[in-house]
């Protein structure tokens, strides 16, 4: 899938079943790490220093997941009532709650029944109900090391399913609007391709079967529209001449420890 010029992996690792908090705190420059890196080394670098509290939206996006992706989804979820936590009775709940759901995602009751509506979505869709019942393995998460010309730099990602069957990866994606024109967009403004390529490069050095790379855009709202979308394996070689080229960049700031922000020098615009 990615061209014969980019370079194979060392030390591959293909590790099923690791949990996400496990994953975080591996070793290794994940994707969306890297996004950072691409709006500047500053930002990667002021990135790595921010303790982030998950959101609201984030929360919701981990449920879902788990709700498609897990074998037990209140595992790693839980649903809260709503409760009027001044008085002895709500407090006595959300205390007990609190105690029983240490540790999983909470979300309420009119979330719940969002990604449940979501999750039926996907099931509704020939497309995606096809690969989310292909699926070999869910959540697995995959590390090698790139050998860049400044030094080597460890890489991860985490794959939300893939079929080694047929080599096709899934990921899904909570939005607004999951036409074909937006799903485009959000692709290219939050560098989805970036993923493609950093994920399909993990996996052809796992030397495991890689084929498709597909995303399952689920709408958050009525009618849960779905769609399944790819992209064009001649933007993704672009898209992977660039990724390529940012690991090296970033090689270059780890050995040297410079990790600057924009250019020193004046830069001239045109309107």
């Amino acid at each position: 899938m990615l061209s014969p010029i980019i370079p194979t992996g060392l030390d591959p690792a293909f590790l099923a079943g690791m949990t996400d908090p496990d994953y975080r705190k591996a070793t290794g420059l994940s994707q969306s790490s890297l996004k950072e890196f691409l709006i500047s080394p500053a930002h990667y670098l002021a990135s790595t220093e921010q303790k982030r509290e998950a959101t609201k939206a984030m929360n919701l996006g981990s449920a879902f997941h788990a709700e498609l992706l897990q074998t037990e989804p209140t595992d790693f979820y839980a649903v809260k009532r709503k409760v009027d936590g001044r008085s002895k009775e709500g407090k006595a709940y959300n205390d007990e709650f609190a105690i029983e759901n240490a540790g999983k995602v909470v979300i309420d009751q009119d979330e719940h029944q969002m990604i449940k509506s979501m999750a039926g979505g996907v099931i509704s869709h020939p497309k995606a109900n096809e690969l989310m019942q292909g699926l070999t393995h869910r959540e697995t998460a995959l590390f090698g090391t790139f050998p860049a010309q400044a030094g080597q730099v460890r890489m991860k990602g985490l794959i939300d399913g893939y079929n080694q069957d047929t080599g096709d990866i899934i990921d899904l994606k909570s939005c607004e609007s999951a036409s074909p024109a937006d799903a485009r967009k959000t692709i290219w403004d939050r560098r989805y391709d970036i993923q493609v390529c950093q994920y399909s490069w993990l996996m052809e050095s796992a030397g495991k079967p890689m084929n498709n790379f597909y995303f399952i855009f689920v709408e958050k709202n009525p009618p849960w529209a779905v769609s399944v979308v790819k992209i064009n394996p001649n933007s993704l070689l672009k898209s992977c001449e660039k990724w390529v080229d940012a690991i090296e960049r970033f090689a270059h700031c780890q050995v040297t420890g410079n990790y600057p922000a924009y250019s020193d020098q004046v830069i001239e615009i045109t309107l």
